[in-house]
């Protein structure tokens, strides 16, 4: 009876007009959030909105200086600002999330080999709160996300460097500081084709920890960020071993300063703390009603687990681990944040590895 039921649930989401009902409750979703929330264009948008509206006055200094690392972002916005129509931005977002969402829905059904199975993923994505609390914001958390997902599915439909597909990549590389924890293993992963049999199951490791080692060298980071990793805060801005005398100006020395002060075993205990924060949906500080739907998705994780056994086969699966790994060391290194917006990126792909853990049987075995 499952399995009949199984079935016919998939059969259902694969028909045609399953789709337009998805986008249909996705509409309902972002209006029930707009009703709770309201449209965010305060706050940190204003650092974003500000730039727009300087590089249209003809000043480039902070686009290429301070926020260099969200230049995408700023570059999208340019339009909308020019116009004086945020909402029209707002709405982009809501356009450019339907289609990363069946996006998404593509990279599952190849996977997969089910078109129910990549509908189900299109629909996790739009109906997913976690992730659809920031399409009305002009944030940037929405928009990298999005990015990220037409960049990777693009990458995976057709993996050679063509314009389309090196424009996604810049974008993603500026779309958030952490572009280069999305890029930079994709870019590589396209070459492996290109090398040794032996080299290949070593070759998104090695890239990874380049990244990781390049990350923690990076100078003349802002003393403001850096302060919440030498107090070994969890949470940035929460708790801490305090961190007054630290002068130093990576995210490397900041953590040889929370060594230094804490000890190796403190340390690795606030460093797992840090990965498990990111992993964690619900907050002690958010309403039931807020943890009791951020709690339902915690069934991502096992089926994820199952989806990743499943289709270890397939060598996408394993770049979409490594990026999961590397976004996870990135933060276990540094801090996370109260909303739990770092995890945004990742949960489509997380999504993506769940509805593989719903597939009947595991796939063969393909070579690296």
């Amino acid at each position: 009876m499952v399995i009949a039921y199984r079935y016919n649930v998939l059969r259902l989401l694969g028909m045609p007009e399953a789709r337009w009902i998805i986008i249909g409750l996705h509409l309902v979703l972002l209006l029930v959030i707009g009703m709770h929330q309201g449209v965010l264009v305060d706050k940190e948008a204003l650092k974003y909105t500000g730039c727009a509206r300087d590089v249209l006055a003809g000043d480039f200094h902070d686009l290429f200086g301070n926020y260099l690392k969200y230049a995408s972002y700023i570059l999208f916005l340019l339009p909308f600002v020019a116009l004086d129509s945020l909402g029209l931005a707002i709405l982009a977002q809501v356009v450019i999330g339907v289609i990363a969402a069946e996006a998404l829905g593509r990279w599952t059904e190849r996977s997969s080999g089910n078109v129910g199975l990549g509908r189900l993923a299109m629909a996790l994505f739009l109906l997913c709160p976690l992730i659809q609390t920031w399409t009305l914001s002009l944030y940037t958390e929405y928009f990298f996300t999005c990015v990220v997902i037409l960049f990777i599915e693009r990458m995976d439909r057709e993996p050679q460097l063509a314009p389309s597909l090196l424009a996604l990549g810049l974008i993603t590389l500026f779309g958030r500081p952490t572009g280069i924890f999305f890029a930079g293993p994709a870019f590589v992963w396209i070459f492996r084709e290109h090398l040794p049999t032996s080299i290949r199951p070593w070759l998104l490791p090695l890239t990874g920890t380049v990244i990781i080692l390049l990350a923690l060298g990076v100078p003349r980071i802002e003393h403001a960020q850096l302060a919440p990793i030498a107090a070994g805060q969890v949470i940035a801005g929460v708790g801490g071993v305090g961190a007054d005398d630290f002068k130093g100006h990576t995210i490397g020395a900041a953590q040889r300063y929370l060594v230094d002060h804490v000890g190796l075993t403190e340390w690795g205990h606030i460093t797992l703390r840090r990965l498990t924060s990111l992993f964690t949906l619900t907050r002690p500080y958010f309403s039931l009603a807020h943890n009791a739907v951020n709690a339902i998705f915690f069934a991502l994780y096992p089926l994820a687990i199952i989806g990743l056994w499943r289709s270890w086969g397939q060598t996408r699966v394993r770049l979409i681990l490594a990026l999961i790994v590397l976004n996870g060391a990135l933060v276990a290194l540094t801090h996370d944040e109260w909303s739990g917006r770092f995890l945004v990126p990742l949960l489509p792909w997380l999504i993506a590895l769940a509805v593989l853990g719903l597939r009947e049987h595991r796939a063969p075995r393909a070579q690296v």
